[in-house]
């Protein structure tokens, strides 16, 4: 097996807000060709979805029946400055999606122990610096690797220009979502998705630690396409704070700090966003043209799920608009070429210099054959994932995601021998025991994890798993006193409404179930099994139109939920019977 990664000379023939190896009209022609002729319904169709206020179009692809279902989402956005490049950007977005998903959850990636690898593995060193791991002994950690088998995936090391091994579950569970692009060529790709794990390092670092950075000076800005973004948000009175985000990096990233004081917080939201590309200019157009994509044209308020923080007011994010010292934007670093091998060469050897490794994982779709990647940096910081944990905690996550059970099991018992007594490794092996369905074990397992002084922000999940193992026991009460307990801890969970709806539903106590449900759903608006699970209370209520209703608004989130579709199709045959 190799990487099948190779970059070669790539040249941009697009350079107005974005720089593109196609023009944005050639790439939506090239995509939709692409998605049309293939067996799978992934794109149902584009939408514009800005009002027109900023004059920076936003558009949305809705994703088809097949996508939906691989991807669990039912729209991605897009963001440019032109109509074309917006729309461009959204059938990227889907294509991206479709082609991450499909490669991370298709592929039969080898399952093997770390020393029978058969080429050159990532190191224990590499995978505690993932995580930012300084205290665990490395003999240690490459003692549980030998024996533990992992699902290993074929990476290029740009860094090293050699292929790497690298366990796919443990970087899965770290980037999640931050690192996969797709492009008009493997190039653009690799450089997108390297600027972007940069750019969420960058503002994980600043925003975690509210670091006060260097301002740009507007006036400074020269590039056209800059200049006529930041006319448009001053000509809507939109206020604008600009920061170097770079810090160590060598590569120019840009942050924004966006609100209307016309109508905050009344009718819109603070934006926070932040923009790489080997361009200080065009890392600008890239940060306002997400901010454009997140504000709703600071008209109304908005849903996105954010990789920043959503500050509610203006003192949370004073650090953002701090006094300080000003730059022109053009002292940012600037790797700009015109040839993309060449900017993707410089931000390695930026990166180089910081001690961290880009390693770059193929994830074009065989048969959809758009260029797709993953990129990984081991060392790079994202949301709260690389903070708070080490090697042992994460290996825990790291065999549940990729091991069978009964095998998982045994690793977690291994783990909690080698590195305990822990509370976390007691909960994670009372897990995989859940996961194996010894739960009278789990739950011993469990109350032990309670014992050792747990940290207190882990409690209400523990009582949670407590009270999904005695669910499954039948013991509904006693599921529900456990609940009582997670909710004094964290009543912003919503698995403990989810099932506390479940309990009361076997109860028959269904107008308790509904209430409970109807809390999942505040927290979690896109909850579609939470529609589904008030659908079959109204129905065992005899409520049988509003049943119906209910379930159709869970299948419009999730087409996949069967039972939901089976129970429209019985009630409306119940009603047409009983209307004669």
């Amino acid at each position: 097996m190799n990487s099948g990664i190779e970059l070669r000379d790539c040249f941009k023939t697009y350079s107005h807000d974005q720089d593109k190896a196609r023009t944005p009209a050639e790439t939506i022609r090239w995509v939709r060709d692409r998605l049309s002729g293939f067996r799978l319904n992934l794109l149902s169709r584009t939408l514009r979805i800005d009002t027109g206020r900023l004059d920076v179009p936003v558009f949305l692809s809705l994703c088809g029946d097949d996508a939906i279902l691989l991807t669990g989402t039912k729209k991605q956005m897009g963001k440019g400055a032109t109509l074309e490049q917006s729309e461009a950007s959204a059938l990227m977005e889907l294509v991206e999606r479709f082609s991450f998903f499909s490669f991370v959850r298709e592929t039969r990636f080898p399952l093997l122990t770390w020393e029978k690898v058969p080429g050159s593995a990532v190191s224990a060193e590499v995978l505690k610096l993932s995580i930012h791991d300084s205290r665990t002994p490395t003999g240690r950690c490459e003692a549980f690797l030998k024996g533990c088998p992992l699902r290993w995936a074929v990476a290029r090391s740009l860094t090293e220009n050699r292929d790497r091994w690298l366990p796919i579950d443990w970087f899965y569970l770290i980037n999640e979502y931050n690192g996969p692009a797709a492009g008009n060529t493997l190039e653009e790709a690799i450089l997108q998705s390297l600027c972007e794990v940069v750019e969420r390092h960058v503002g994980s670092v600043i925003a975690y630690e509210e670091r006060v950075t260097p301002r740009i000076d507007p006036s400074s800005v020269k590039d056209p396409a800059a200049v006529e973004l930041l006319e448009k948000f001053h000509r809507n009175g939109i206020q604008l704070h600009l920061r170097d985000f770079s810090l160590n990096t060598g590569i120019p990233s840009v942050g924004v700090l966006a609100y209307d004081p016309a109508n905050f917080p009344e009718k819109s939201e603070i934006v926070f966003a932040v923009g790489t590309t080997p361009s200080p200019e065009k890392s600008l157009c890239r940060a306002l043209t997400e901010v454009a994509q997140l504000a709703g044209d600071f008209e109304s308020r908005t849903s996105y799920r954010p990789t920043l923080p959503k500050y509610k007011s203006l003192e949370e994010a004073a650090y953002l608009m701090a006094p300080g010292p000003t730059v022109a934007i053009q002292s940012l670093p600037d790797l700009s070429d015109h040839n993309l091998r060449v900017e993707i060469e410089r931000c390695v050897g930026a990166l180089r210099d910081m001690g961290l490794e880009v390693l770059v994982l193929d994830a074009t779709h065989p048969e959809l054959q758009v260029p797709a990647v993953y990129t990984v940096i081991p060392g790079a910081h994202f949301l709260d994932h690389t903070r708070d944990t080490d090697f042992p905690q994460h290996m825990a996550r790291t065999v549940i995601r990729g091991l069978p059970p009964e095998s998982a099991a045994a690793q977690l018992e291994r783990l909690h021998n080698l590195f305990g007594p822990r509370y976390d490794l007691t909960f994670f092996l009372a897990h995989g025991h859940e996961l194996l369905g010894n739960v009278e074990k789990a739950l011993g397992l469990f109350e032990e994890a309670l014992r050792q002084k747990p940290d207190p922000r882990e409690i209400a999940s523990i009582y949670v798993h407590m009270a999904s193992c005695r669910k499954e026991l039948g013991d509904y009460r006693g599921a529900l006193r456990a609940l009582e307990y997670a909710e004094r801890r964290n009543w912003e969970l919503k698995e403990i409404y989810n099932l506390r709806g479940f309990c009361y539903y076997r109860l028959k106590e269904h107008y308790k179930a509904i209430e409970a449900f109807e809390r999942a759903i505040e927290l979690d608006p896109g909850s579609a099994i939470d529609y589904a699970n008030i659908g079959s209370n109204l129905r065992e209520l005899g409520h049988k139109e509003e049943a119906v209703r209910l379930y159709r608004m869970a299948l419009e989130l999730d087409p996949s939920i069967d039972f939901a579709r089976e129970n429209i199709q019985r009630l409306e045959a119940e009603i047409q019977a009983a209307r004669g």
